[in-house]
């Protein structure tokens, strides 16, 4: 459990580590006269992936509070998949350059996938979280489904 939850914290700041450094990026780089940042499909690629942190963030610390399987299998889950979709914009807006070695984007990029499978793959998470619904533990929570009915 320990393993999977600090994954999932490493994984939340590396998604964060990603969508910093690409909202800097799309603010410098400049396309027909103007910011990239400025167009909206950029913006709404951004804020998708936002939502996707923000998101990841409270079930992250919710599982650090209760350490109960459920949770730490739904906090790796959440911010593996925001770390990787956090990855995958990045790659996206920066373009070829993200590839190369001149960047530390590379760096982050290659963390992204790896932390996203470790300690469990997002299906082997979602299996977990399942598991303890069906178990009838509802996740953060030490009362079970029946007495939550």
């Amino acid at each position: 459990r320990w393993a999977r939850l600090l994954t999932a914290a490493q994984a939340l700041g590396v998604g964060e580590a990603l969508l910093a450094r690409t909202v800097e990026y799309v603010g410098r780089r400049t396309q027909f006269g103007v910011p990239v940042g400025g167009f909206q499909a950029v913006k709404h690629r951004l804020a998708d992936t936002l939502l996707a942190l923000e998101f990841a963030r409270p079930l992250v610390f919710g599982a650090a509070v209760t350490m109960a399987d459920g949770d730490v299998a739904a906090a790796k889950l959440a911010a593996g998949e925001a770390a990787y979709r956090a990855a995958l914009t990045a790659l996206q807006l920066h373009g070829a350059i993200g590839y190369t070695q001149e960047l530390d984007l590379s760096l982050w990029l290659r963390k992204a996938r790896p932390l996203r499978d470790a300690w469990g793959s997002p299906a082997q998470c979602r299996a977990d979280v399942l598991a303890g619904y069906r178990c009838g533990v509802v996740p953060g929570s030490t009362a079970t489904a029946s007495e939550t009915t």
